[in-house]
């Protein structure tokens, strides 16, 4: 099952939250998702985790709708999940909602904490020089803002840094 990226998101800010990523800034969280969608298709077989694209930006890649989301943070850590207003089931208003990812859900859940164990304590820039390696799936084609393809982020994963 793939989530929107808005619930997959929470799940590193809960982990921030937590103590497990420092300075969760809005590029940082941009590239553990990209580095979570990318995993998640190389390791089951195309099956996405997130139901979004990432496109092409001068920084690396990112999801154009959690950009707009999280723009307002700049270069500070995200502090709060991200909610959004759904139509109340009784139909007289909306109501608020935090989108997560199903906690029973061990595959993408060991995914998220693999991706927090590995690329976490990476600031956001360096994350972002990452996505620009040689051979990388941002780096193989496409102009600004095309969007980069499943296939290409499952092939294409900069492998996981060693440890410092």
């Amino acid at each position: 099952m793939a989530y929107s990226a808005n619930a997959v998101a929470n799940a590193f800010i809960e982990r921030a939250r937590q103590g497990k990523i420092p300075d969760l800034s809005p590029m940082k969280i941009q590239k553990l998702l990209f580095y979570a969608q990318s995993w998640f298709l190389k390791l089951y077989d195309g099956t996405p985790l997130i139901d979004d694209s990432f496109a092409r930006w001068r920084h690396g890649p990112v999801i154009t709708s959690l950009y707009h989301e999280l723009k307002d943070y700049g270069y500070r850590p995200i502090t709060n999940k991200l909610t959004r207003a759904v139509p109340s089931p009784e139909g007289n208003g909306i109501r608020l909602i935090t989108p997560e990812v199903d906690p029973n859900d061990t595959a993408a859940n060991q995914l998220i904490d693999r991706i927090t164990e590995v690329y976490g304590k990476f600031s956001g820039t360096q994350l972002s020089a990452m996505t620009h390696a040689e051979g990388v799936a941002w780096s193989l084609r496409g102009p600004d803002g095309s969007i980069i393809s499943y296939e290409d982020m499952a092939n294409y994963i900069h492998p996981e840094p060693k440890p410092q």
